[in-house]
């Protein structure tokens, strides 16, 4: 593991502005004020367990952005206008984590944006839709201005008041969540949001979650997840970490992977659960 990790910079886009710095082999994008301890690497064991072999209480919250903080069904309009059907959203969401998939498991990375962009060409393509350069424009543009859910900003507050590190993890490149994350009014409760832009890998493969660990400077046991999606919660959990699902909608998990200990109805229900 200490040679994937030495060969890659694993990029961070963080949330406030300042100067980029090199930090042993990641590079640190506008850190924060009050910094972030110097990556290093980990044994596997490390990773996962205390000094006794025993799992560690979480020390870092480790959020995913897209559905779990912020609501997607806000493009639906522009599919309602394009495809005459708003489920059509659904379906392009599907296929861009699909074929991120694709791309990683090719080692043929592109950045999510431009996954997004293929993905729609082809779908209007399998529909016999022409859409135009526009529609595509606003549709990629309208992920930088996802609304977050209702729930949300509340129980940031709380979770940071109640003095966790709190970062983000996700599959979008670092101008993406940055955008993200200012227009929804979210990124002064992150100390940094992590792309998996360098790694070249999209979450859920495992060497995304392992060099976050070691960027951070915790263990994987000290990690825990949030996301309303089952296959990070999977990935997360498979490197060693804990994690909470956050069921919108009343979405499941993966049966044949692992349960995590917190699970919720939304982030209300999985921040009184932390805290609780």
């Amino acid at each position: 593991m200490d040679s994937i990790i030495s060969r890659r910079k694993f990029v961070v886009a963080a949330s406030s502005l300042g100067s980029a710095m090199m930090t042993d082999g990641f590079e640190v994008l506008a850190k924060t004020d009050e910094g972030i301890p110097g990556a290093f690497p980990l044994s596997d064991a490390a990773l996962q367990f205390g000094d006794a072999g025993v799992p560690a209480k979480s020390k870092v919250l480790v959020f995913d952005v897209n559905q779990t903080m912020l609501d997607l069904n806000a493009l639906r309009p522009h599919f309602v206008r394009v495809f005459g059907d708003g489920k059509v959203l659904d379906e392009w969401f599907a296929l861009l984590l699909q074929y991120s998939l694709v791309v990683s498991v090719a080692d043929a990375y592109s950045d999510f944006g431009t996954v997004g962009r293929a993905v729609l060409e082809m779908l209007g393509s399998n529909k016999g839709v022409k859409i135009s350069p526009d529609d595509t424009t606003r549709i990629l543009q309208g992920l930088l201005t996802l609304p977050p859910h209702p729930d949300v900003l509340e129980s940031l507050k709380q979770l940071k008041t109640a003095g966790f590190r709190m970062v983000t993890l996700t599959n979008s490149s670092p101008s993406a969540v940055k955008a993200q994350l200012q227009n929804a009014g979210l990124a002064n409760y992150f100390e940094e949001s992590i792309s998996v832009e360098a790694v070249h890998r999209f979450k859920p493969d495992l060497e995304v979650y392992r060099s976050a660990a070691a960027h951070l400077g915790v263990r994987a046991a000290e990690l825990r997840l949030i996301a309303a999606h089952a296959w990070d919660v999977f990935g997360a959990m498979k490197a060693g970490w804990q994690a909470a699902f956050v069921a919108r909608n009343g979405i499941s998990l993966f049966s044949l992977g692992p349960k995590p200990d917190i699970i919720g109805s939304d982030l209300r229900a999985v921040t009184a659960a932390i805290l609780g």
